[in-house]
C-alpha cells in the first residue's frame, strides 16, 4: 500500500509444515532463540518477495510470552536489522500457545 508492505504477525512455523489457515497448529521449534531465528527468516522471505528487506523496516512489534526472553530476542534481532528501528515490545499470550514470540513489521519498498 503506497510503497509500504505490512507483514502480519509471524510465529516460528517453518514454511510448508503447517496446514494453511490453522491458527492453533503447534509451533514445533523449541527455545526462544530457535523460534526467534525462524520468525525472522519467515519475515525476511516475505520482505524479499515484496522487493524490500530489513534495512527498509520502519516499525516492528515484538510479542513475547516470557519477560526473561526480552534480552535474547533483541540480541538476535540486532543481527538481522542493520540499524535501529522504531519498536514496541509486548508481554502477552500467543496463538498457538506453543509460540514464545511473534513479530510483525511495516517496511518501505524502495524505488
Amino acid at each position: 500500500a503506497s510503497g509500504l508492505v505490512f507483514v502480519t504477525g509471524q510465529v516460528a512455523n517453518k514454511p510448508g509444515t503447517k496446514p494453511a489457515g490453522d491458527p492453533l497448529a503447534q509451533v514445533e521449534l523449541g527455545g526462544i532463540e530457535e523460534q526467534t531465528v525462524q520468525v525472522l527468516e519467515n519475515i525476511q522471505a516475505i520482505l524479499a518477495e515484496a522487493g524490500t528487506g530489513f534495512e527498509h523496516v520502519l516499525k516492528r512489534n515484538v510479542y513475547i510470552t516470557h519477560v526473561s526472553d526480552f534480552d535474547p530476542v533483541y540480541k538476535i534481532m540486532e543481527r538481522y536489522f542493520p540499524s535501529p528501528v522504531a519498536s514496541t515490545g509486548v508481554l502477552t499470550g500467543l496463538v498457538p500457545p506453543s509460540s514464545r514470540i511473534e513479530i510483525d513489521v511495516i517496511a518501505a519498498i524502495p524505488d
